[in-house]
């Protein structure tokens, strides 16, 4: 019974880490990563970019990752920045 009461409280406490985690995190990319405009972000754009084909990938990385579309930088890191692996 004490096992299970020490067991259920591990559990506990690792899943409020988790989240306390995952909170720091998005406040420190929502810190780094500013809402900015499309024109913003075209403006961050490598000249010679089609505007029409940067606007599309940024809304599928942001619908696809679940990232608030304003917050799709250009310079963003998938792997660093949004979080994907």
């Amino acid at each position: 019974m004490i096992s299970t009461i020490w067991c259920v409280a591990g559990c506990v406490l690792g899943v409020l880490v988790c989240v306390a985690v995952a909170k720091r995190e998005r406040k420190t990319f929502r810190e780094r990563f500013p809402p900015i405009s499309d024109a913003e972000f075209l403006a961050c754009c490598r000249s010679g970019t089609s505007p029409d084909v940067a606007l599309k990938v940024r809304r599928i990385v942001a619908k696809h990752f679940a990232v608030e579309y304003q917050r799709v930088h250009p310079s963003s890191n998938f792997i660093e920045d949004i979080g994907v692996d």
